[in-house]
């Protein structure tokens, strides 16, 4: 049997979770060693779950990676990955980051520069790749039923202003209150570009004014944001991010034999669970509609 991979995990909430979901379908492969956070109430809530002794835990991010480990989940502040991944990269361990990556071109330069010196792994853990839908469009795409594409329109605008005092425990300068509207836009263009394997080229971007209903839970910036994207054959990507009332969640392809899409959040019948296709058949004639629920 074959050693298993000794993983330390950087972010007791949204770390463990990642990693108890790994653990369950695939816990023969890797093994949790070391766990860091600077929340302390947290880290002592997740040495209960390991009484045995064979997990380290970690308030120092420096003594941490110093662990006698392979890799390295990184589940940290949503701004902080790529300087937190150079650090793991540099120190010779695998890296595999929860979104987002980067949050400038300087981060992104630095990124990949760490990765290219040390010859690690890097991984990018954008999960709405992977759901139902997303996965049939990538399915769909490579087989080549829709053609080349043309046009995709994806959203994602998470509704949370409820949980908003949670997310950012009451702090007016928390990264959540200040991160710009498009800056989840992996969560959107992600299951495009892993579906077509195609690279934006140029974006523009825009955003909304900053209202009283974002202003009342004490986020600084826009309540959403618009990205047009071009990507390397001369498609365009209309991206939809932010925090709209009610949210939505939806993606959208269109290319030269046909369209194929999640269905809208708002029809309650799934999202993303479902898929739907319009393709043009052998003949040049269109076979109609395919409807698959849920797109497994």
């Amino acid at each position: 049997m074959s050693k298993k991979v000794r993983v330390g995990v950087l972010g007791v909430k949204r770390g463990t979770g990642l990693i108890d979901y790994s653990l369950d379908s695939c816990g023969d492969k890797f093994e949790v060693v070391a766990i860091c956070d600077k929340w302390l109430e947290g880290l002592e809530e997740e040495k209960k779950k390991h009484p045995d002794g064979n997990v380290a835990f970690y308030p120092d991010f420096d003594e941490f990676i110093r662990h006698d480990m392979d890799a390295v989940v990184l589940a940290n502040y949503g701004n902080e990955h790529a300087p937190f991944a150079v650090r793991c990269l540099d120190r010779g361990l695998h890296v595999y980051s929860e979104v987002t990556a980067c949050q400038n071109m300087k981060e992104a330069v630095e990124l990949v520069e760490a990765v290219e010196r040390s010859g690690k792994i890097y991984a990018l853990a954008e999960q709405y790749c992977f759901m139902p839908s997303p996965r049939k469009m990538k399915e769909y795409y490579e087989a080549g039923k829709l053609g080349e594409l043309e046009l995709a329109d994806c959203e994602y605008a998470h509704d949370s202003s409820d949980a908003w005092h949670r997310l950012t425990f009451g702090d007016p300068n928390h990264w959540r209150n200040r991160a710009y509207a498009t800056f989840y836009c992996t969560h959107s263009i992600g299951p495009i570009l892993h579906a077509t394997g195609l690279r934006p080229v140029t974006v523009t971007g825009y955003e909304s004014a900053h209202n009283e209903r974002r202003f009342s839970v004490g986020a600084k910036t826009a309540a959403f944001g618009v990205s047009m994207i071009t990507l390397n054959n001369g498609a365009i990507i209309k991206a939809l991010n932010g925090n709209l009332k009610g949210g939505t969640l939806w993606y959208a392809m269109y290319g030269s034999k046909g369209k194929m899409e999640s269905s809208r959040s708002i029809a309650n019948d799934g999202r993303v669970g479902h898929f739907m296709a319009e393709l043009v058949g052998p003949t040049g004639r269109s076979p109609g509609r395919v409807c698959i629920s849920p797109a497994t």
